[in-house]
């Protein structure tokens, strides 16, 4: 197995600048733990979504780290490539790094997702140098607040205590979320299954690029205990269209799951080498 490191360059360094400023920005408060009281207001299939995954005596969650397989595919028929995948999140100010390593015609590929008070970026590198994508601007940034509000809903369901995000029951197996974080403000629909776990996250409010559908989804399933939550393990990324069949253009398998971890013990794109060799 290469050295992914290696292939990542500019935005290794990126990500580990940025995870060191945003850890000294938001350190860990004093943790509180999320107490049954706490989920009162929410309607009831989200608040047996947060029991059932077992948020209630355990801490709030400050940052999340999450390591996953992925497949990825640049366009409906189109190869999958297997992406091995390192995100770090802070949720006291809002921010989500997201760095990859795949290969395209058996080139290295390398990438980062960043999104924060200060906006949001995704840059796409071939051989660690050459950009295949550089996209950015405050469209962007609003599309990305929906892959935010997804996060929290599937890898951190602590989080939905917060005052931040606003409910509407819809019925007993679904309820409607609109998180509102600075000038972003997005809405998406959970919907759960009969015994309460999430089964899937749509929004109509995330479209950006000229491939984006009407719509976005993501399937879920495979649930089991991570030690800090029990999550589903496993979902799908779809877009969907008016006038075209659905694209499929990512599925993800969680390999672990971090809450609440110390700055010094936040991992560095170098960690990515190991996630790859699994």
């Amino acid at each position: 197995m290469r050295d992914v490191v290696n292939d990542l360059t500019t935005v290794a360094t990126q990500f580990n600048r940025t995870v060191a400023a945003q850890a000294a920005r938001q350190p860990l408060p004093h943790v509180q733990t999320v107490a049954e009281s706490d989920l009162t207001h929410l309607p009831a299939p989200v608040a047996r979504y947060l029991r059932r995954a077992g948020v209630v005596g355990r801490p709030r969650v400050h940052n999340v780290v999450v390591e996953m397989q992925a497949r990825l595919n640049q366009g409906p028929g189109q190869p999958w490539m297997d992406t091995a995948v390192l995100q770090v999140s802070f949720v006291d100010h809002p921010t989500r790094l997201f760095l990859l390593s795949t290969s395209m015609h058996g080139l290295p590929v390398s990438g980062l997702h960043q999104y924060s008070d200060a906006g949001a970026s995704m840059e796409i590198r071939l051989l660690g140098l050459l950009p295949i994508v550089n996209a950015s601007g405050d469209a962007f940034a609003h599309a990305e607040t929906v892959t935010v509000l997804n996060d929290y809903c599937v890898l951190a369901p602590a989080v939905l205590i917060d005052e931040r995000f606003h409910w509407h029951a819809v019925n007993d197996q679904e309820a409607t979320v609109t998180f509102h974080n600075g000038a972003h403000v997005v809405s998406a629909t959970m919907h759960f299954d009969a015994q309460g776990d999430l089964t899937n996250f749509s929004s109509t409010d995330r479209h950006v690029l000229d491939a984006d559908g009407v719509r976005w989804t993501t399937p879920l399933r495979a649930y089991h205990e991570f030690g800090v939550a029990r999550l589903a393990s496993e979902g799908d990324a779809i877009w969907h269209y008016e006038d075209k069949p659905d694209w499929c253009y990512g599925t993800f398998t969680i390999s672990r799951v971090q809450y609440n971890v110390p700055p010094h013990e936040l991992p560095q794109a170098k960690h990515l080498t190991e996630i790859a060799r699994r």
